[in-house]
Formats: structure tokens, C-alpha cells, sequence
């Protein structure tokens, strides 16, 4: 832990001190013509004629550009644009506390836990390239998340690399956006086989839609000995109303993989990332010839409020046992109490709302408090098929958020078991039980 505190201060401190001297090309000059302008020896047409011949200039030189600050952490560019470099990361600081109830058996961790320490790199070269390389620290262990590079042109992209498969919104979305300290249970059912892979993804769009789709291999820690398993998915997103006040979206997704030697599948949820508790669990399934996934999705933002929904179904079949099929589900809300909107964050272009930007960040001089939002969340997950029983789950979850500025919020969030199957010790005794979630997040 103070290994990864130590190298966010460093990094934050060297990212402080570039900002600070990443001052606006040519400030001197402008300074000057503003005396100028202000003493009436040129007039407002001849200022701005010799501002644009400036950034002319600048630009005609390859002048590079720094600039800190907002969600783009660091950010170097040729001033052609033809070249950039951004350097960038997040830090999420949980502090969970489970119900303690003996009788289950397994008890969860409670306690404090760095959930991600990321440092993220990425960048263009020769205008249509780009790159990017992001790592996970968290735990005092390295692991990388996405290794890749493409090529992009407009509305169009086409990456090789280790990254995201292309499966649902609130999989594509970022951790930093989504209302909720985590995804929800019904992604239990689905991770193992759609989370990140080495492959080639292909990403295109247009006014109304978005399409991506790619072939991929395995996760680079995956531990596959012999042939890799081998994927090929595609999600489709068409949003009929995008505009200033509402944004409709709708998806539909499906995947196929091909299991290799290592013919394994693990479907089961956590009550939080490393409280070792699971609900519901298949068990290893080792027999596994080929899944099939398929669902669909959709979300409302209107004003401060954003409607999500999902669908998932997974059927895999087995070489040596019955086929089995689970599906899971969850529709939740996030309603901002201070008038900030998702409705300018939906990015067709990518399929998924980005970041909240609160309307008055956080200042107590100028009596402003930043962004504050309530959400809610309903989610259902069954790994039952017949005499197979890997449990079913119903969870609840609500919660506050509040949004000081681009870079950090703070998440509380409440999640209650509804209901299960109760066919084992764990499921009979965990209907009712509650857990609570503090995050501290910041993002650059």
C-alpha cells in the first residue's frame, strides 16, 4: 500500500509541476497587444488579426503544447495535432463492512482495500495511430489492462492488442462513470468469458449507431496450457433521440467461444471484490466445448435522470455432462439531486456515457458543494438448469454519490440480498443480509 501512495504522490506532484509550467504559448506577447488593445493603439480587428497570426506561427514551428488538468490528465501534443502523448490513472480506496452472521459459514473480509491503482498511457503518432498501455497496481501487484495499437480515421478504429471485448454498457463503460461502486451480480454470469483478451477489435459509427466486433484469444495471465479457447462477438447500439435534453439508447450484443484445451468455466459473484464470499457459484466447470452469450440493452437519460437495463444469456455446451444455460439481469436509476445531467456525456461514437460533470464544483468560498446523486439498482442472477445448482440471487442496492469536480467523487453504496434459492448453508442464511461501501475515487 505505501508503495503505490508513494508513486501516485510522486506522479501527481511531476504532473502539478508540468501544469504549472505549462503556460500558454507566446503569453508574453499576448500580454503586450492586451496593453495595446487596452491603450487604444490597436483597434479589436487588428488584435485579433495578430492573436491568429501568432497561433499561426506557433503552429507552422511544431510548437508543442502541455496542458494538465480536466479528465485528460497530462496531455503532450505537436501543435498540428499529428502527435500526442497522455498520461493519466485512477485511484479507487474502498472501505467495505459486511452483516455478521456466523451461521453461513464463509465470512466475508471486511476492512480497507485499494480496489484500483491505475496508471494509463496512451497517444497518436502520425495522426491516424494511436496506442495505449494501462496498469493495475492494486494490491501491490502488477497487472496490465489494456496493451494495444490501431489505426484510427473518422468514425472508424481498428485495434490490435490486449483490451476490452466488445459485450455491454455497463462492461464498456469505465469504472470511473458508472453510478455504482460495482457492476452488478448479472455480469457474474458473463465476465469470465467476455473481460479483457488479446485480439483485434474493429469500432465504427454514425449519426445514430455504433458497432463494435472483433476476434480474440485469451486474457494474458490466463495460465492456458495448451491451444487458447478463441472468441468472435459484436455489440450493436442504435440511439434514436440524441439531443440536448434526452438520450435513448438501445443494444443488442452476442458472442461465441470456442473453448481450447483448457475447457473451464466459473460462473459466480463477490459480495465485494475481495470479501471472498460468493452467493451464488457453479463450481469449476471443466468440460466446456463451446458458450454462447446473447442480450439486450438499453438506457434513458433525461435530464438529471439516467435509466439503465440488461440481459444476459449464456449457454454452454459440455463434453461430458448436460448443456447447461443461466441468465441474469438488473434495471437501475441514478437521479442527480443538484440538476447535472449524463445527457452530455453519452458519446455515440463509443456506445456509453463518460464521465458527470457537476454544474458548481466544489468551493466552499463561493458557497458551492459540487454534485450530489442518488441511485438504485435491481439485479437478478440464476446459475440453476435442471438438477444443476450453482444458485440463484436477487440483490438491491442504493446509494449516494457526490461529485466535487471531473477528477473526484466520493460513493456510498448500500447493497441488501433480497432473496436466493437457499440451497446451500451460504444461500439459506444470506437473504437479508447488508453490506456497505465507501469509496474515495480520484481519475486523471
Amino acid at each position: 500500500m505505501r508503495n503505490i501512495y508513494k508513486m501516485f504522490f510522486m506522479s501527481g506532484s511531476f504532473f502539478a509541476l508540468t501544469g504549472s509550467l505549462a503556460c500558454p504559448v507566446m503569453a508574453a506577447d499576448k500580454e503586450l497587444l492586451d496593453i495595446l488593445l487596452a491603450n487604444q493603439s490597436i483597434t479589436q480587428e487588428q488584435y485579433d488579426q495578430l492573436m491568429t497570426k501568432e497561433e499561426l506561427t506557433a503552429a507552422d514551428a511544431d510548437e508543442i503544447i502541455v496542458t494538465f488538468g480536466g479528465g485528460s490528465g497530462l496531455h503532450v501534443s505537436s501543435a498540428d495535432g499529428a502527435y500526442e502523448v497522455e498520461i493519466g490513472g485512477r485511484l479507487h480506496l474502498d472501505y467495505v463492512q459486511h452483516e455478521h452472521i456466523p451461521e453461513m459459514g464463509t465470512l466475508p473480509v471486511n476492512g480497507s482495500h485499494t480496489r484500483r491503482a491505475r496508471l494509463e498511457l496512451n497517444g497518436i503518432l502520425a495522426e491516424h495511430w494511436g496506442w495505449a498501455s494501462e496498469m493495475d497496481f492494486a494490491g501491490n501487484q502488477v497487472k496490465l489492462k489494456d496493451v494495444k495499437m490501431g489505426y484510427e480515421a473518422e468514425n472508424f478504429s481498428l485495434y490490435a492488442g490486449h483490451q476490452k471485448q466488445p459485450y455491454s454498457l455497463s462492461l464498456e463503460m469505465s469504472s470511473n462513470d458508472i453510478p455504482w461502486t460495482e457492476r452488478s451480480i448479472d455480469n457474474s454470469i458473463v465476465a469470465e468469458l467476455t473481460d479483457r483478451a488479446i485480439g483485434l477489435r474493429l469500432e465504427t459509427s454514425g449519426t445514430n449507431w455504433f458497432f463494435a466486433g472483433g476476434i480474440f484469444g485469451e486474457e494474458l495471465d490466463s495460465g492456458t496450457q495448451g491451444d487458447e479457447s478463441s472468441a468472435v462477438m459484436g455489440r450493436f447500439v442504435y440511439a434514436p433521440v440524441i439531443n440536448d435534453d434526452i438520450v435513448v439508447h438501445l443494444g443488442i450484443r452476442g458472442a461465441f467461444r470456442k473453448s481450447g484445451d483448457n475447457a473451464i468455466y466459473r460462473g459466480r459473484d463477490e459480495t465485494t471484490d475481495w470479501s471472498n464470499l460468493s452467493i451464488v457459484d457453479t463450481g469449476t466447470l471443466n468440460d466446456i466445448d463451446q458458450a454462447s452469450m446473447y442480450g439486450p440493452e438499453f438506457a434513458v437519460a433525461f435530464g438529471p435522470l439516467t435509466v439503465l437495463g440488461e440481459y444476459s444469456n449464456v449457454d454452454l455446451d459440455r463434453r461430458l455432462n448436460a448443456d447447461l444455460s443461466f441468465n441474469s439481469w438488473h434495471i437501475g436509476a441514478a437521479l442527480s439531486l443538484t440538476g447535472d445531467s449524463r445527457v452530455n456525456a453519452y458519446r455515440i461514437g463509443a456506445g456509453e456515457f463518460k464521465d458527470v460533470r457537476a454544474k458548481q464544483e466544489f468551493d466552499p468560498a463561493r458557497n458551492q458543494w459540487g454534485g450530489f446523486e442518488v441511485q438504485a439498482r435491481f439485479a437478478s442472477v440464476d446459475l440453476n438448469d435442471g438438477a444443476f445448482t450453482g444458485g440463484s440471487e436477487e440483490v438491491f442496492n442504493a446509494g449516494l454519490n457526490w461529485y466535487l469536480n471531473r477528477n473526484i467523487r466520493f460513493l456510498f453504496d448500500w447493497a441488501h440480498i433480497v432473496d436466493t434459492d437457499e440451497s446451500n448453508t451460504i444461500r439459506l442464511y444470506a437473504p437479508g443480509m447488508n453490506f456497505y461501501t465507501l469509496r474515495a475515487q480520484y481519475n486523471y
